[in-house]
């Protein structure tokens, strides 16, 4: 038998960069691999070091391709790392997109930020490069659903759908521990009861501990039947205004959750015409995944009947899908009005930047929020009702109509959470990851009036004895 013990070192008291440890006397893995989201001097000092050897890893785990989970594997490996990579087809799949343009992106905004403040001298540099991400993803190794692996010796391992994204899995680990053996949980992001696109989450058996995300502690999301007549609203209002509406959006999920309710808006006629743009890259190369594979990945069945039906639920008349900086930059000089859907959804990077940049100081123009804004970000200044910010460093006045829909989180909400824990029924303790400290502290106590003993809001770089 072996001493076990876990370590959070991100997403502990803060929402974004997932990194959590596990160690045995047999070696060490690693519970994915995210990268800080907020505030640029935050994200330096929190992206740019580890708090543990990459050398030391022996094997990676990864739960889903968002950024916030993967987007540091490039600079795990290129400083150390050499252990496999163990995800599902589909996550390595979108992964492989994900991280090859992350590494553009960081390349491309520090060209363009050294170079709009060449005379200052202030310049950055990307946390990695393209051939960084090659050499992570050379490494991969894909389990399917179900099936169980040995990452080290003494830890059995299975990826179970959980309901979030395409691809995503909760990784349930069996640890042979000094004190015998342990089931430990991890369930990554966890999807809806209720969700557009996804089969609701697996669900959990015979627990011992349960590491769970907690963004949406304390929070219920607006129903999804709601989703299409808020965002016809928005619709009918650009139409009479001529207003831009600027969407920014996840690439994974998030994005083809808007066209799919779109689609349907169009199609029932329940929503005037609008020229739609999808305006990234790697979003584009994502939506061609999603229907590449309707067939064989863990749809919802709703909307798998829909798509039948549909034929083609991504690809409606009104839609333009943009790759490359041409085509985006020719959105600056066309009159609204029209969505402009762009990566990324925190607005802390990528083209959506430069939407911003172009139409955040027009008063006749809307930017629509459609997911979770981490503190530090600037979608989070921008939703917390700023009127100046900064983008590429430097300062513009916010006159746009600034909204947010809360309706299309893939994250599971507040009674989500308590329903999981309550049905996972952890027998030695529960940790609560990937949550503001409001939100982990209404979930905490909402998780003590249910019965739930030994609840933990680990802080960032704890560790824990799994005995």
């Amino acid at each position: 038998m072996a001493n076990a013990k876990i370590s959070f070192h991100g997403a502990a008291g803060e929402v974004t960069g997932s990194r959590h440890l596990l160690e045995t006397d047999k070696g060490s893995l690693l519970l994915d691999c995210g990268m800080f989201q907020g505030h640029r001097s935050d994200a330096q000092a929190k992206n740019r070091n580890f708090a543990f050897p990459p050398a030391s890893v022996d094997a990676v785990l990864l739960s889903h391709a968002h950024i916030d989970h993967c987007g540091l594997l490039p600079s795990l490996y290129r400083d150390g790392c050499d252990g496999p990579l163990y995800a599902t087809p589909g996550t390595a799949e979108i992964a492989g997109i994900m991280l090859a343009d992350s590494a553009r992106l960081q390349e491309g905004d520090a060209r363009f930020f050294n170079k709009i403040h060449a005379a200052e001298k202030l310049t950055i540099e990307p946390l990695y490069t393209e051939e960084d991400a090659k050499k992570a993803l050379a490494h991969l190794k894909t389990v399917g659903y179900g099936e169980t692996f040995s990452p080290l010796p003494g830890v059995k391992a299975s990826l179970l759908n959980s309901g979030h994204v395409l691809g995503s899995a909760m990784v349930q680990l069996d640890v042979d521990t000094a004190g015998g053996g342990r089931r430990l949980l991890y369930t990554g992001d966890l999807g809806r009861r209720e969700g557009l696109l996804m089969e609701t989450p697996a669900s959990p058996q015979k627990v011992d501990y349960l590491v769970i995300e907690s963004t949406y502690g304390g929070r219920t999301h607006e129903k999804l039947a709601d989703a299409g007549e808020k965002l016809a609203e928005v619709i009918r209002r650009a139409v009479k205004t001529g207003a831009k509406v600027v969407i920014p959006s996840f690439a994974l999920e998030r994005t083809q959750e808007i066209v799919f309710i779109l689609d349907r808006l169009f199609r029932e006629k329940a929503a005037p015409e609008i020229p739609v743009y999808v305006d990234s890259p790697m979003a584009v190369s994502l939506t061609e995944i999603f229907n590449k594979h309707r067939d064989d990945f863990s749809f919802d069945d709703k909307f798998e009947a829909y798509a039948k039906m549909d034929g083609d639920p991504f690809g409606f008349d009104y839609i333009r899908y943009l790759r490359t900086k041409d085509e985006s930059q020719a959105l600056n000089n066309k009159k609204g009005p029209m969505l402009i859907i762009s990566a990324s959804g925190m607005c802390e990077g990528g083209r959506v930047l430069h939407h911003l940049r172009n139409n955040i100081s027009g008063p006749e123009n809307i930017v629509l929020l459609v997911g979770y804004q981490a503190q530090g970000t600037l979608g989070r200044r921008l939703q917390d009702g700023q009127k100046l910010v900064k983008i590429f460093g430097m300062e513009h006045q916010v006159a746009a109509s600034i909204e947010t829909m809360h309706v299309f989180s893939s994250h599971a909400d507040h009674n989500d959470l308590v329903a999981f824990v309550k049905a996972a029924k952890p027998a030695r303790g529960v940790f609560l990851v990937h949550g503001d400290p409001e939100a982990r502290a209404a979930l905490a106590a909402a998780l003590a009036k249910e019965g739930v003993r030994n609840v933990k809001s680990p802080a960032l770089g704890e560790e824990f004895e799994l005995n």
